[in-house]
């Protein structure tokens, strides 16, 4: 009989977890998920891994991104079918992309000298002119006038990073409702609220992507002559490519999909545009 392997016996080398620890003998603390090898060394090591992280074969990034861009409503279905794991989680993708697009367009916007609200101070403005038949005008017109008192003052870009800043809070007061008016459009057959909801979240996380190349597309093109069919050409993939979403995801025809589809878009465009209307009022108050 032949006797065992020394080196067979010898038991592999346990770390503890800095983070929670907990001893394990993997790359991976198999308790809290952390990479046992925290440290780092050079500006070469951390530059290296975040290199690794991103350019990885199996890097869920770049496992989402794609769908999410060429397949409507592939990532919301891969999401009910229980494969979860390869793909970013679908509110994280979300607040990435708003992330990156906000960034872009405040990139873009101080380059090319664009400013989302300008009031010049020539400009003859009334403050103690302006009337609300708003409820609760009576509240809310002191503060309105002392609002517009600072605008005149300060040219008027603090309200537009306001909006844009509490556009993104206002928009987890409005996909929950856009989420119930889906359901009341698909009530046969039954669905989950959550189905309804996933799918408005990646449909967004689209819109921010494309909305993102977009203005890439329109700055690098400058006062090119292609730039009205890029356009053209964007707009229809946009369109069609939300319609696909929802065709796809409930699995109803062309004819009921496209009726749908308009009564989604009718609505959702009276919402956004009140919801805006709401979020710059709410801005100009809290100046």
């Amino acid at each position: 009989m032949s006797e065992p392997d020394s080196k067979a016996l010898v038991p592999a080398p346990t770390v503890v977890c800095a983070n929670c620890q907990t001893p394990s003998a993997d790359i991976y603390c198999s308790h809290c998920g952390q990479r046992l090898d925290t440290r780092i060394n050079s500006v070469w090591h951390f530059a290296s891994e975040a290199t690794e992280v991103l350019t990885h074969a199996d890097s869920r990034v770049w496992n989402t991104l794609r769908p999410l861009l060429l397949q409507p409503g592939f990532l919301s279905k891969e999401f009910f079918a229980g494969r979860r794991a390869r793909y970013l989680q679908p509110f994280r993708l979300y607040l990435i992309l708003s992330v990156v697009f906000l960034l872009l367009a405040s990139w873009l916007g101080e380059e090319s000298g664009t400013e989302i609200v300008k009031i010049d101070e020539s400009d003859k403005v009334e403050c103690s002119n302006l009337k609300s038949d708003l409820p609760g005008s009576q509240w809310l017109r002191p503060r309105l006038i002392a609002s517009c008192e600072k605008l005149k003052a300060e040219g008027g870009n603090e309200l537009g990073q306001s909006v844009v800043h509490n556009l993104g809070r206002a928009m987890f007061v409005f996909l929950p409702l856009m989420a119930l008016l889906m359901k009341l459009l698909y009530w046969h057959p039954r669905r989950y609220y959550l189905e309804h909801l996933l799918l408005l979240l990646h449909n967004h996380a689209f819109v921010f992507l494309w909305m993102s190349i977009y203005l890439l597309a329109m700055h690098w093109l400058g006062s090119s002559g292609w730039k009205a069919l890029v356009s053209l050409l964007l707009l229809a993939y946009f369109v069609r490519y939300l319609y696909r979403s929802m065709k796809v995801f409930y699995g109803q025809g062309h004819w009921l999909t496209s009726l749908k589809f308009s009564a989604l878009a009718l609505i959702y465009m009276v919402c956004a545009g009140l919801m805006l209307l709401a979020t710059t009022i709410v801005s100009a108050v809290a100046l």
